[in-house]
């Protein structure tokens, strides 16, 4: 108790963060403005500058803001965790995995904003980032890191009438319905299995949260009540960063978006179609095709906000093809999140997930359980800090995937921490 006495003042704390101090610069609003801080989902200011194309007004650019501290700002991530591996895990992989380790997990640049009235841009780009690889043969760069263009597109609006306009984005993008419902700006650290996760034993890596090259269009109100939007992408396997397609058929998503009350608590419909080609040797098209997966994933997302505290969460319906003779499996999966924030420096958040690969199969599924918590350590006018914690659950069975029944139940756990520092 004497400890929390001294350690409570630094989380009840009035200093704040933006989570890209750039764009906080550009709008000259401090960072709760457009993220519910520290817990770090965006708010309804926060909503209309991404809908904008990373910009205050959608049609509109005043010369005096563009300038480059507006526009570009360096974030680095530090980390440190402790897995606790159930004790009916053998093998050495598993008895001689390290317990706690150390990691400074990356170094990026985000840039983005208006070019001119129609046109603005965005990009993030990871310098550094540490694959999860440990000294021994699986590094796969010499220095178990890579460097990684996350996100890179440009972005055009077009009015259609007072209450209607049209963006369209290129590049290497990522639906935006899946980007404010848990990819980008959220509580915790490490994403919904559902979404961040690909199906255990199948050969096609896609998961929701996979970033593709290719195009969309989204038809905007002007107040945020409703949008819809369309894309065309590559499709590639997400075990390769930055891929480009091994096949000529392209991917394409759909989804809707309604908010029904001020603070944008929304309910929202999420459909994609693809083809995974499995070729002899994975993504090489100079290889015998076996045969082509073609898949799809429905998804029904709903958030419920309020000024302390926001519900999110999803639920996914997917089928994959998986042989020439065209059998079909199905796969589902969910999570749920809650936070609070008690002040604009701490606050507190719970998620559940679950990722079943295969509906018809018993003890296939993976399921998580995560508690966690949010501060920040400073803010000055140029930078500042954000720490958080997380304590996970997962339960997973032994030898579980898409065409497999698993047998032994495990119960893994995992101490988290990140430090998320901002310029």
């Amino acid at each position: 108790m004497k400890l929390l006495r001294y350690i409570a003042p630094l989380l009840l704390g009035t200093v704040q963060l933006l989570a890209v101090p750039a764009f906080s610069r550009m709008t000259g609003t401090s960072c709760n403005a457009c993220h519910a801080t520290p817990t770090w989902q965006l708010t309804t200011m926060g909503l209309e500058f991404l809908k904008n194309g990373h910009r205050m007004e959608a049609l509109k650019v005043d010369a005096k803001e563009q300038k480059l501290d507006n526009y570009l700002s360096f974030v680095w991530k530090g980390r440190a965790y402790g897995d606790t591996l159930d004790s009916q895990r053998t093998g050495l992989a598993n008895t001689q995995k390290p317990a706690t380790n150390f990691e400074q997990h990356s170094f990026s640049l985000y840039t983005g904003g208006a070019l001119s009235d129609r046109f603005s841009y965005f990009t993030e780009l990871y310098l550094n980032e540490n694959t999860g690889n440990t000294s021994g043969a699986n590094v796969v760069q010499g220095d178990a890191a890579r460097k990684k263009l996350a996100e890179a597109f440009l972005h055009y609006n077009q009015p259609i009438n007072k209450d209607l306009f049209l963006s369209v984005r290129a590049g290497e993008i990522l639906p935006g319905i899946l980007h404010v419902f848990g990819v980008g700006a959220r509580s915790a650290e490490q994403r919904a299995l559902v979404l961040n996760d690909p199906l255990a034993g199948n050969s096609n890596t896609f998961r929701p949260f996979s970033r593709q090259q290719g195009m969309d269009a989204t038809l905007n109100s002007a107040h945020s009540e409703t949008s819809f939007s369309v894309g065309v992408v590559n499709g590639s396997s997400t075990s390769v960063t930055n891929s480009i397609d091994a096949d000529n058929h392209k991917d394409w998503y759909a989804s809707a978006l309604w908010s029904f009350d001020k603070n944008q608590s929304a309910v929202g419909l999420y459909h994609y179609e693809g083809q995974y080609s499995n070729y002899a040797t994975a993504n090489d098209f100079a290889t015998a095709l076996t045969f082509d997966n073609k898949f799809k994933k429905d998804g029904l997302l709903a958030r419920f906000i309020r000024d302390k505290f926001r519900v999110v969460g999803a639920y996914f319906l997917g089928e994959e093809t998986m042989n020439l003779g065209g059998t079909k499996t199905k796969n589902k999966g969910y999570y749920g999140l809650v936070d609070y924030n008690f002040t604009d420096s701490f606050g507190i958040f719970a998620r559940l997930d679950n990722l079943d690969p295969n509906k018809d199969i018993a003890n296939n599924e993976t399921s998580m359980a995560m508690i966690g918590l949010n501060g920040m350590l400073y803010q000055s006018d140029k930078s500042g800090a954000r720490w958080n914690f997380e304590y996970t659950e997962k339960q997973s069975y032994l030898g579980g995937n898409i065409t497999t029944a698993g047998t032994t139940k495990f119960k893994d756990k995992r101490y988290f921490a990140q430090i998320t520092w901002g310029f």
